[in-house]
């Protein structure tokens, strides 16, 4: 009698669609998708664009027709009482420094066309903690982090989805921006200055701007998994922080160190390195009494890379609570 061996077959594969990484960021996108956070805050960045060009518009034109029809620096002084020649010559010299066209244009182009960058950025931090503490006020963190035991995947796959719906944000914005700020320009006969590099620059990177916010968004949303607590803290550091820290700056400049570091230093909170990082001209933090000038914010890129360094921690940070913190 003989007997026939079947040899078993091999374990059959079951095909996936896409990388890990894809599909955990494609479901993290799911999940914002499910819920009406985002429209509600998509429905207030609009609105807070919307206000934002309108400020901006009114400010360029102000100082287009400031630029274009600078005053009698005569006017208003009793007969043989007007001023020298040389007081004359140091008031246009001021006023034209103040309110030169070329800079002018420059300056309002970059304000316009980055229009709604403050609270823009807010929104997408509030969404980067919602994209973490949904999963706690849900109680959907267990079964994720059960599907994906790799704790630092999941929180990779946040961070992924957090920047790009930021990124979204960014790309919706502009186009509204560039949209409205060529009509504006068209319509007060101005260049619009989207040929000038700093102008150019001041869109591209407030990108990364978003970007970074987002990630802080996620690492305050895995510190505090309250959705409340994380939400309120979130809102206290960025108008409240931000509003108490340049009051602290400038105590400690008027009373303390009369040092033109001292304001400039402001730069390293994170809402004004933001700012610091889109203007085309720097911002001016004040003025000196003793050199009779502003005290003006660093370079731009010195903004971006304290911003991206305030980045680079929240994310490492968030990963590294998550992948010792207990789950449930």
């Amino acid at each position: 009698m003989t007997t026939t061996t079947v040899e078993p077959s091999a374990p059959r594969q079951v095909a996936r669609s896409g990388s890990t990484p894809g599909r955990l960021i494609k479901a993290e996108f799911l999940k914002i998708w499910t819920t009406h956070t985002w429209w509600i805050l998509a429905l207030c960045a609009l609105a807070g664009v919307a206000l934002a060009l309108l400020i901006n518009s009114v400010q360029a034109s102000y100082e287009i027709d400031s630029a274009l029809n600078p005053p009698n620096f005569l006017e208003g002084y009793p007969p043989g009482q007007e001023p020298s020649q040389a007081e004359l010559d140091r008031m246009r010299q001021d006023y034209l420094a103040q309110f030169d066209l070329a800079k002018v244009l420059v300056t309002s182009a970059a304000n316009i066309f980055t229009s709604g960058q403050f609270i823009g950025l807010l929104l997408v931090m509030l969404l980067g903690i919602l994209i973490v503490t949904n999963e706690f006020f849900h109680q959907t963190a267990t079964t994720t982090f059960l599907t994906t035991p790799k704790r630092t995947e999941v929180i990779l796959a946040k961070l992924g989805a957090a920047v790009g719906i930021a990124a979204i944000a960014w790309l919706v914005t502009t186009l509204i921006n560039l949209a409205v700020g060529t009509l504006f320009f068209s319509s007060v006969g101005q260049p619009n200055s989207l040929s000038d590099w700093d102008v150019q620059r001041a869109i591209l990177i407030n990108l990364p701007a978003y970007a970074i916010w987002a990630v802080f968004g996620v690492g305050i949303g895995v510190l505090l998994r309250s959705q409340i607590a994380s939400t309120v803290l979130g809102i206290v550091v960025y108008f409240l922080g931000t509003f108490i820290a340049q009051a602290a700056f400038f105590l400690l400049y008027q009373f303390v160190i009369k040092e033109d570091w001292v304001l400039k230093a402001m730069v390293f909170v994170p809402a004004i390195a933001s700012q610091v990082m889109i203007s085309a001209e720097p911002i001016a933090f004040g003025y000196s009494e003793e050199t009779n000038s502003p005290i003006l914010a660093p370079v731009w890129w010195v903004g971006a890379l304290i911003l991206i360094g305030y980045g680079l921690i929240a994310g490492i940070i968030g990963t590294l609570v998550t992948r010792k913190r207990d789950i449930s």
